[in-house]
């Protein structure tokens, strides 16, 4: 007789990672406010070993930053930090657009990015900054999932949430994500060509903007 195995739940410390991760990415948890474990253990209705295993995980992958005696809070990043992660990011999207053009032989589907920008596009009118990253986020690590390499889409995948955390707060700024939006097309529009220098140009130029757009924000609100 056949039998199907019993799936386990979720640990606690992976649903207060993931709950606390998702409040982190959609600014649910306000950068620059004190946080304690009492307080984020009450609100999702667990006890705190859980909640502080789960903070340890976020504070290894800098999302969030302890404070002795005081608590954590959400982290925030010096001009040096926004340089090396755009420095690193950068070099692995660059790397796999220069992948995918070395086999232009094999067929293309670029369908999901198009997907992608018709998101951003909606979001953009919405003015929803959480569905706008998240399409965003599809966008960029596409290019990383076409070059077909799983060591590259994990480094990718590592970095990708600091990535967002910077990119959520620049959207503050006004007309960025209209920017956004036109400096995918760009991509896009010679990804559609198969022109994959021009690609590799615009997809530095984009990001080259996000990371002055960054560090204007940060300027701007003394980060």
């Amino acid at each position: 007789m056949g039998m199907s195995k019993i799936e386990k739940p979720k640990s606690l410390t992976k649903i207060a990672l993931e709950a606390l991760r998702n409040s982190i990415l959609n600014n649910e948890l306000i950068p620059g406010t004190i946080y304690n474990e009492k307080g984020l253990a009450t609100t999702l209705g667990i006890s705190r070993t859980p909640v502080r295993e789960a903070l340890l995980e976020l504070s290894s992958r800098r999302l969030v930053r302890f404070l002795p005696q005081k608590g954590v809070v959400v982290n925030t990043f010096s001009d040096k930090d926004v340089d090396d992660v755009f420095e690193i990011r950068t070099a692995l999207e660059l790397f796999s657009i220069k992948k995918i053009g070395s086999t232009p032989e094999t067929f293309l589907d670029t369908s999901f990015l198009k997907n992608c920008l018709e998101d951003q596009k909606k979001a953009a009118g919405k003015q929803d900054s959480v569905e706008f990253m998240e399409a965003d986020r599809k966008f960029h690590i596409e290019f990383t999932t076409l070059a077909d390499n799983d060591y590259l889409l994990e480094m990718m995948q590592n970095i990708r949430d600091i990535m967002h955390l910077m990119g959520f707060r620049a959207l503050a700024l006004n007309g960025r994500m209209q920017g956004v939006i036109e400096e995918h097309e760009k991509v896009f529009d010679a990804l559609k060509k198969r022109n994959y220098h021009q690609v590799m140009d615009e997809m530095a130029r984009h990001l080259d903007i996000s990371k002055q757009a960054v560090k204007q924000f940060q300027q701007a609100n003394g980060s």
